[in-house]
């Protein structure tokens, strides 16, 4: 397969002239000229393209796959592809005639620069597309002729072959260039289905299927669940899931090497989905599935034959390399007669039951027939399944209710509306930590050492990104693994809008708006009660990390708004000063601390030999003895994980600290 060709929908008349251009300064030779019969049941599958090829198909509706992006063929249509394009015609129910001219491309010479140069902006010799031609009669006299002058090998005729081979790419463009060609829509869903179930075992961005259909993921997401019934992960994963259990039952693999050769990543996730989906772990369906399978054995005298190279007649080779599998007739009758019944159940009439009893007689097939009735109906009636959403890195389409959210830097948010992160982008970090008990993924990932594999076996539905700077020159990469929410640095200055907003993408409104509910009614008792308790004696905060000492106290800031403008606390003379000034300071020396004229000092420290060592050394000052809040006893010391930092939760266990020290 190519992977650098993609299907082209739309030929601009700047792309046609420098096609034009390119066809006329290159020289073709043709390889051969070709005419075959394609049958329903014998379908042409995966044919790798040796060269360049045009293809005429006639005479009924098919599809028509070239590499990923499957074609619906009404009665006729041109396809091209470049060599290595593999090509795919399934006749739907008619017999199918198609031509085939095969012709390879002389790279240019080295004093060809013009040549050379338009090749570089674009191949026409590789392109792949296909549409339906306004002059289908044409086509059929001037492709039908090729044959007839290619067969007679002569180099007159060959000469003539190659003169209607440039009349028939003439017309083609000509076509394009009136805009008389009907491009014939792939079917993104059958195509996308096909891609996955042959890319499985590798990583896949959904984005990159729906680019190749010029849609959004979005778009194809919802299109793939409406006519599947499921998402495009869901698709995968139970994809990867029915292979590992293959491999579980077939093969002495061990459950890493099959999480491998699934696309699983690693062992870990293997277990985690294989749990979720089967109940059960992989090692222990392995032993129950064996057992049962010998058990059965003991009984069963129809076998497949074996060989001395395995299964006999397994795999039957075709000629020119093609690969056909073939199974036991019995099962492949058994398989056909079930198809039918399934067929026929699906097809029967809507007749209800027999009699008057409420349905019970009901036949199979009408209970189907009424079952997909009522979900088509609840289908139709249902709200809308996705919303949008803009942001500063463009719009984005998401699930009404995400259930898998990759939150990074949002763990906080999420987890104080009742959910988690499938993601932990918080492990080893100090000012996080109060988290990670209430956190239940164990998929870390580093948001600035970006590992996006590991991310994609999360299978998020959504990823939020706490900061702008997270998604620099990487946002394309998140996108195609889920849509991607960027918050602007202005959204997190108030933790209940990123609450509120976070509810919003997430579907969780209402949670947000009972957690900001619990913590108003508390902030609000608090401050009578601290009113009440204090009077007007006041507080300060400190920070020490490594050898600095910080003052926090702005309104703004994790601490002031908290102590001061939720709780009503009054700031101590210092903080007024240095904090609270026209020009703020917030660092200071030790020669500052006789200035600390709070009442009540709150101190928090950073985790770090220096932070220690700096906090004995405070502590052991005769400056510091002095102090007011060291004499009377009102030091406090509280976690730096959830102070210095903003946060619902964090808020919130900022204030219980207040409460619980200054209410002894």
């Amino acid at each position: 397969m190519r992977e650098d060709a993609e299907c082209i929908q739309v030929f601009t008349p700047e792309m046609i002239d420098t096609m034009a251009r390119i066809w006329t300064r290159a020289s073709i030779s043709l390889m051969d000229v070709r005419h075959q019969f394609i049958r329903p049941g014998q379908p042409l599958q995966n044919y790798r393209m040796p060269s360049s090829m045009l293809v005429y198909a006639y005479g009924g509706s098919a599809n028509v796959q070239l590499n990923q992006t499957l074609f619906g063929m009404e009665r006729f249509g041109v396809f091209h592809g470049g060599k290595g394009t593999t090509l795919s015609i399934s006749p739907e129910s008619e017999t199918l005639g198609s031509f085939m001219v095969l012709y390879k491309a002389e790279a240019p010479p080295f004093f060809r620069r013009d040549l050379q140069r338009l090749l570089e902006q674009m191949n026409p010799f590789v392109q792949l597309y296909g549409f339906s031609p306004s002059t289908p009669v044409w086509f059929m006299d001037v492709f039908q002729r090729m044959l007839d002058s290619w067969s007679r090998a002569t180099a007159m005729n060959h000469f003539h072959t190659t003169s209607l081979f440039y009349q028939s790419m003439h017309e083609i463009y000509r076509d394009l260039e009136r805009k008389e060609a009907r491009f014939l829509q792939p079917d993104p869903v059958v195509s996308a289905k096909r891609y996955l179930d042959e890319h499985y075992m590798s990583p896949i961005l959904f984005q990159d299927i729906a680019d190749m259909f010029g849609i959004s993921g979005g778009q194809l997401t919802r299109l793939f669940k409406k006519n599947e019934g499921k998402s495009l992960q869901a698709y995968l994963t139970l994809k990867r899931l029915e292979v590992a259990r293959r491999h579980l039952l077939h093969t002495n693999a061990t459950v890493k090497e099959i999480a491998l050769g699934c696309g699983l990543i690693d062992e870990l996730n293997l277990n985690r989905m294989f749990k979720r989906h089967y109940k059960t772990t992989p090692s222990e369906f392995r032993k129950i599935e064996r057992a049962r399978m010998q058990a059965l054995d003991m009984d069963n005298d129809s076998h497949l034959s074996y060989n001395e190279k395995e299964l006999d007649n397994l795999v039957k080779f075709q000629g020119d390399g093609d690969i056909e599998m073939n199974s036991n007739r019995g099962f492949r009758a058994t398989a056909f007669l079930l198809g039918m019944a399934l067929l026929l159940s699906a097809c029967s009439g809507t007749g209800g039951a027999s009699g008057g009893n409420g349905g019970n007689n009901q036949t199979p097939s009408a209970v189907n027939s009424s079952a997909v009735t009522e979900h088509e109906q609840a289908s139709q009636e249902s709200p809308a399944s996705t919303k949008r959403f803009r942001h500063s890195f463009g719009e984005i389409e998401v699930p009404i209710q995400p259930e898998r959210i990759a939150g990074f830097w949002m763990e906080d948010y999420l987890l104080a509306l009742g959910t988690d992160s499938v993601v932990d982008s918080l492990s080893g970090l100090y000012d996080r930590h109060y988290l990670q008990s209430r956190m239940s993924s164990t998929t870390v990932v580093d948001p600035f050492n970006m590992n996006f594999e590991a991310l994609m076996t999360t299978e998020p539905d959504l990823i939020i990104l706490a900061f702008p700077h997270i998604a620099e020159g990487k946002y394309d990469s998140f996108s195609k693994i889920a849509p991607t929410y960027v918050l602007d640095d202005g959204e997190w200055r108030d933790w209940r809008s990123a609450l509120r907003l976070v509810g919003e993408l997430t579907g969780r409104q209402a949670q947000a708006e009972q957690f900001i509910k619990q913590y108003e009614e508390k902030v609000a008792d608090g401050r009578v009660k601290l009113h009440a308790a204090l009077g007007e004696e006041t507080v300060a905060f400190i920070r020490i990390q490594d050898k600095n000492l910080t003052l926090y106290g702005n309104l703004t800031d994790y601490v002031g708004t908290v102590f001061y403008t939720e709780l009503g606390l009054n700031p101590a003379g210092i903080v007024k000063k240095l904090v609270q000034s026209e020009n703020p300071v917030s660092e200071f020396s030790m020669e500052l601390i006789p200035d600390i004229d709070a009442d009540h000092l709150f101190i928090t420290v950073y985790e770090s030999d220096d932070s220690k060592q700096k906090l004995k050394e405070i502590y052991d000052s005769p400056l510091w003895k002095e102090l007011p809040a060291v004499k009377n006893g009102n030091i406090h010391e509280v976690d730096m994980g959830h102070w210095m930092t903003s946060g619902a939760i964090a808020s919130d266990m900022k204030v219980d600290d207040v409460l619980d020290a200054l209410l002894q």
